[in-house]
């Protein structure tokens, strides 16, 4: 077994750069007990397929950006192998490219003390962002899960004094929050529940409910699941509409939901909601400003958005273009408006004239009024 001693003052598989990458690559190559090259762990690291640069007469390893922190990371991985079980690593006798290790010791992860050692750090640190997020995730949420540890009790003092340094730019002190563990436990569990819920501008009713699916979106959480009323299936629930007790139900099935059901749900669509006879189209929308254009870019509305005309002079104006594959609702059409004047929709016509129609609307509101 590796000595952790021999090497207390490096552990090789630290850092979250590229040559740490490597390091974990020739590290678990190593450990089939096969002949590695430097450039099989490159096309490891590039997802290129085995042999590439053999194949490939014009592409060089040595002319590869990180070829450095490959040969440092191969290096660093030999040695300490060398160090934990002296004579582990033979070669193949090449020089060159064409140079290849195997590991031949009598243990199979002669490294695992060290392995294990980044593994506890990293929960450890995750640990410690969750304890430092107590701003971001809600507070019921991250009580229920750290009930009655001194990460808790620190994490609450930290807030009372004003030593927290992590915060959102949304509230999340909402009605009904500490529903949030409730549910997932209940996705977890297959378990159906019982509670009223009364929509905006309706009378409650009470609800068989069988959760399946939890999301938030703009700051509101809503639970999805199999419902004993229209629509039934993918029934949306916001917590906050949710009214008194929520209980479990006992010897009613519970009804799941497909697997991929909700990844396809969401996959064409802002937010929550698909909207009455909507369909996925082609939607342009044209960007006024590079400032805008830019920002569009790094802040996508929606993970099918591309760029199809780069910011620029086009017929004596400047302006850009990204194109969405989207069912438009009315959250496309918020986060639309939220840019102002700085972007236009070209197409679909059906939601350039929406968009028009709410815009006029606002522009009368803001007109002058006699006093």
């Amino acid at each position: 077994m590796y000595n952790a001693t021999s090497m207390a003052t490096k552990n090789i598989f630290a850092g979250t750069g590229v040559k740490t990458i490597f390091v974990n690559v020739f590290y678990e190559e190593l450990m089939k007990r096969e002949f590695v090259t430097l450039a099989d762990v490159m096309c490891i690291k590039r997802r290129l397929p085995k042999g590439y640069y053999d194949h490939n007469p014009k592409a060089t390893l040595s002319g590869e950006m990180f070829y450095g922190d490959l040969k440092k990371a191969s290096s660093e991985v030999v040695k300490a192998l060398e160090q934990a079980s002296p004579g582990c690593i033979e070669d193949n006798g090449k020089k060159g490219k064409g140079k290849a290790f195997r590991y031949v010791g009598a243990d199979d992860d002669p490294l695992a003390a060290e392995r294990h050692a980044i593994e506890q750090k990293r929960i450890e640190d995750y640990v410690a962002f969750c304890k430092a997020s107590a701003g971001i995730l809600p507070s019921s949420w991250f009580s229920s899960y750290f009930e009655n540890t001194q990460l808790l009790l620190d994490t609450n003092r930290e807030a009372e004094s004003g030593a927290s340094h992590i915060r959102s730019s949304l509230e999340q002190n909402l009605t009904n929050i500490d529903l949030l563990p409730v549910f997932n436990k209940a996705i977890t569990d297959r378990q159906v529940m019982r509670f009223s819920y009364q929509p905006f501008g309706q009378d409650q009713f009470e609800l068989t409910f069988h959760p399946q699916f939890l999301k938030e979106y703009n700051g509101r959480w809503f639970v999805f699941g199999e419902a004993d009323r229209e629509p039934y299936q993918a029934y949306n629930v916001p917590l906050d509409r949710i009214v008194g007790e929520v209980s479990p139900i006992e010897g009613v099935e519970y009804l799941p939901a497909t697997k991929g059901f909700y990844q396809h749900y969401f996959k064409d669509i802002i937010g929550v909601t698909h909207e009455q006879d909507a369909k996925v189209e082609q939607v342009v929308i044209r960007t006024k400003s590079e400032y805008q254009h830019g920002l569009l870019l790094t802040k996508p509305l929606h993970h099918s958005q591309k760029e199809t005309l780069p910011f620029g002079e086009h017929d004596g104006l400047w302006y850009g273009e990204v194109t969405l594959t989207i069912e438009p609702n009315r959250e496309l059409r918020g986060r639309i408006l939220m840019y102002g004047e700085g972007l236009e929709v070209m197409q679909p016509l059906t939601l350039r004239e929406q968009i028009n129609e709410i815009v006029l609307k606002m522009t009368k509101q803001y007109e002058p009024k006699a006093i």
